[in-house]
Parts: C-alpha cells; sequence; structure tokens
C-alpha cells in the first residue's frame, strides 16, 4: 500500500514537471515559457541582462508578435496599477530602438494588463521586425516624464546580440506575447480629455491608492528607479 502511494505522488510529480515552466538562454536572449497548462501565458523572449530591476520593478528587451511578425519593444513589468494609470494620463514616455548605425526608430508606449509596453507603429514595425534579423547590436533609450514637472534624462543602453534569429524560431513554435492593443473604453475616454484634466485626475487617484504626494511622488519614484537602471 504505501508502495503503491509512493508512487502515485511520483506520478503526479512527473505530470506536474512536465507542464512546469521553462526557461533557455539561446545566445543574448533568454526564452521563458510557463508550460503547456491550459490558461498559460504565452513565452516571453527578452534580452538576458535587464536595463532595469529594481524594487520588483523590471524593464527588459522583449520580442513580441505584431500580427505575422516579430517586434522588439521595451516592456517595465511590476508597476502598481495605480502607477500604470498614472502613467497613462499625466505621464509621457518616448522610447526608441536602433539597430547598429541604422536610423533610431520611435515607439509608442501604453499601459497594459502585463505592464507598460513600448512597440513600435506603422511604418516602424516592418523597419524593426526586418532589421531585427540580421541585427548585431541595438541601442535602447527612453525618457520618462509627468505632466507639469521637469523630464527625467533619459537613459540609453547599447546592447550586443546573438542567437537571435535561433531564439525567435523557438518562439514563433512555442507561441510569442502579443503587443498589446490601443486602449479602448474609459481608459480612452480619459485619455482624451484636456492635459490639466488627465493630471487632477491621476493625482487624486494615487493620493487615494495611498500615495500622499499624488504625482509629485510618482516622480520621485520614476527618477529612483531610472537612476538604479544606469
Amino acid at each position: 500500500m504505501r508502495t503503491a502511494v509512493w508512487l502515485a505522488v511520483g506520478i503526479v510529480a512527473l505530470s506536474g514537471g512536465a507542464n512546469a515552466a521553462t526557461q533557455e538562454q539561446i545566445g543574448s536572449w533568454v526564452l521563458n515559457c510557463p508550460g503547456d497548462k491550459p490558461g498559460a501565458e504565452p513565452c516571453i523572449m527578452r534580452f538576458n541582462k535587464r536595463f532595469l530591476d529594481k524594487g520588483g520593478i523590471t524593464g527588459d528587451l522583449e520580442i513580441q508578435g505584431q500580427g505575422k511578425s516579430l517586434v522588439p519593444v521595451i516592456a517595465l513589468r511590476g508597476l502598481s496599477p495605480e502607477i500604470l494609470m498614472a502613467a497613462s494620463l499625466a505621464g509621457k514616455t518616448e522610447a526608441s530602438i536602433q539597430f547598429g548605425g541604422g536610423p533610431r526608430e520611435d515607439l509608442t508606449c501604453s499601459a497594459g494588463s502585463s505592464g507598460y509596453i513600448c512597440a513600435p507603429k506603422d511604418d516602424a514595425t516592418a523597419k524593426l521586425a526586418a532589421g531585427l534579423q540580421g541585427a548585431r547590436s541595438v541601442t535602447v533609450r527612453i525618457g520618462v516624464s509627468m505632466a507639469g514637472m521637469t523630464p527625467l534624462p533619459p537613459q540609453e543602453k547599447a546592447l550586443e546580440l546573438s542567437g537571435t534569429n535561433e531564439a525567435m524560431a523557438k518562439l514563433r513554435i512555442a507561441g510569442p506575447s502579443q503587443v498589446p492593443t490601443a486602449m479602448t473604453g474609459p481608459m480612452a475616454a480619459m485619455a482624451s480629455q484636456s492635459p490639466e484634466g488627465m493630471m487632477g485626475m491621476a493625482d487624486k487617484m494615487l493620493k487615494a491608492a495611498g500615495y500622499p504626494n499624488g504625482v509629485q511622488q510618482i516622480q520621485a519614484l520614476m527618477a529612483k528607479y531610472m537612476k538604479g537602471s544606469k
């Protein structure tokens, strides 16, 4: 009887291991897949060195799906819902990606359920998708500011790439994370208001959520995180 119990435990452990998350490093990339359990999140392909990792907040160069293309994006994760909404309402993020000595391509940033994602739009999508395949290096640039406040100094990182095509081939098979779609519903309605109105809403919302200094406190937090990313 005891043997049968231990055998059952072993089978359960083995079946659980088959569905467990997997992480594989391919060249300069890390491919992280949560497993094949029902409802599992898509795989994440990110550069192996984070340009921000502080206080539970991470900043990565990731590869995500946009239609049939795989494109580079800048992903900030671990932000609270309040900070995400404040960033969408009263913040401004300028981000870009540049391969080798090529032109700098601007990204469009927006908050989603998975974090704050800066991704290419329109012509930049095709250019970055094509350039990614043969790129040996990339420069990532991001700057953040809050309405009515002095912008924070932009941060820039030069990254050496390797194993990109092999990692992307595996990502296509496993299924990539998708670039978030444009804001809809209440968030889209709020974003259409004047800068002063959005600033006021963000300030009230943050104070209600436990940030006594409202938007000013978020500016200080962003300065702290950006400084830590150097």
